[in-house]
């Protein structure tokens, strides 16, 4: 159980929600240069686009093309990736929905799930710090059906913007590599087993804190851990003072997460922002950043107090 807390749902309205529609194969770049010619995006990487064209544009086939490249790991066919994404109508050239607009946050996007097939198809292989335009049929969009919440009716073309903020990271540690640090006096020891976490003794006089601790105990020397990345670690938790964790991964496979999107605790996406890749990081979470008044099974009653070591191995 990776600890999750239950966000709002994404833009339900980007996602998919018929089976008509189905991907035709795209053109390649250099094949998409009428369309292109005809949509004119402009302005800054992680700024509302502003996107200009005639309506109603005419869209044989999707095309997609990238206005600006990044530098970051790459998209993967089963990857996750972190989006601002701005949406228009094709017939009538007016904005449909925007990530960017007041109230919504960046959109996380898995590619393995029924997802805009044109777009999903354009991400392929797109690098964080991308920007991507693709100019879609009704088909590789919303097909007959159309999407009524956003004012798209069945057969509109849909153009779409898409910067890439982040993705799942290409390049995981075994393990961290950071020198050790000296956690502060009163603080929780992690007990390991040839080198493993396996869980903590808390001192006995120990009152369990009213803020986010973050006690770091391996520094590490790669990139930060920023606010919306995609961020690979191993972890245990247990409760304060707790006999045994209630989860682990370190037998299992490395868990990866969004950070600052609510996909984690609020102790996770406070506490791990600014952590080196490489880092092993101890946060002491209270229960306002943790599950609150909800318990979650036997293992973690209402009003916990949580303990986890966390490494960060990868950062995307």
């Amino acid at each position: 159980m990776t600890p999750a807390r239950r966000a709002a749902a994404l833009l339900c309205a980007l996602t998919l929600t018929v089976s008509a529609c189905g991907s035709s194969e795209q053109k390649e770049e250099e094949e998409s240069t009428d369309l292109r010619s005809q949509v004119d995006v402009s302005g800054d990487f992680g700024k509302a686009p502003e996107v200009d064209f005639t309506a109603p544009l005419e869209v044989g086939e999707s095309a997609s093309w990238t206005t600006e490249k990044g530098d970051g790991d790459p998209i993967g066919q089963a990857s996750t990736a972190v989006l601002q994404l701005t949406l228009l109508d094709g017939r009538t050239g007016k904005k449909a929905i925007s990530t960017f607009d007041k109230g919504q946050t960046p959109l996380q996007v898995s590619l393995t799930e029924q997802f805009l097939p044109s777009l999903a198809e354009a991400l392929v292989g797109a690098r964080a710090g991308s920007r991507v335009v693709v100019a879609s049929t009704p088909e590789d969009a919303y097909g007959a059906g159309g999407s009524p919440q956003i004012g798209i009716k069945g057969g509109d073309p849909v153009v779409m913007v898409a910067d890439v903020l982040a993705t799942d990271p290409t390049d995981v540690l075994d393990g961290p590599t950071g020198d050790e640090v000296e956690p502060p006096a009163g603080s929780p020891t992690l007990v390991e087993r040839d080198g493993v976490p396996t869980g903590f003794e808390v001192p006995a006089k120990a009152k369990k804190p009213t803020e986010v601790q973050v006690v770091p105990l391996r520094a590490g020397t790669g990139d930060a851990v920023e606010d919306p990345d995609r961020v690979t670690v191993n972890y245990l938790g247990a409760v304060w003072k707790g006999e045994k964790p209630f989860d682990q991964s370190y037998d299992k496979d490395p868990t990866t997460f969004s950070i600052g999107l609510g996909a984690v605790i609020t102790c996770w996406d406070e506490g791990l922002v600014g952590q080196k890749e490489g880092a092993r990081v101890m946060l002491v979470c209270p229960p306002d950043t943790a599950y609150g008044n909800t318990a979650q099974g036997e293992d973690i009653p209402a009003r916990s107090t949580l303990v986890f070591v966390i490494d960060v191995l990868g950062v995307g």
